[in-house]
């Protein structure tokens, strides 16, 4: 199932600050889209300096977000070179995209 970007809907406002991405999100200033890999990952830097004040719950939770974050973001990599590989490979045997295939081995 795909993201629906298009038609998400922020939540509950949880801050009453003005400077907020969630009040930029509500206000319309900006819109979210599908993060690349740069912004994931930028993202689980920003969540891994968050302080936990030894707080386990809060650090495991933001570790799982964390790994989560990093995860897709090699994902998203890994599709990308493997897409670039593809077209290049297309391109040079004069075929479609559509018709190369990749034997994935374990």
């Amino acid at each position: 199932m795909a993201l629906d970007y298009k038609n998400y809907k922020y939540g509950n406002k949880v801050s009453a600050d003005s400077d907020t991405v969630e009040t930029a999100i509500l206000e319309g200033v900006v819109v979210p889209q599908a993060p690349d890999a740069h912004q994931l990952e930028h993202a689980a830097e920003w969540l891994a300096l968050y302080a936990s004040d030894d707080n386990i719950e809060v650090a495991q939770s933001f570790a799982n977000v964390i790994a989560f974050l990093e995860l897709t973001a090699q994902s998203k990599r890994g599709r990308a070179v493997l897409a670039e590989a593809k077209r290049r490979y297309a391109k040079e045997h004069g075929i479609k995209v559509s018709q190369v295939r990749v034997k994935k081995d374990n």
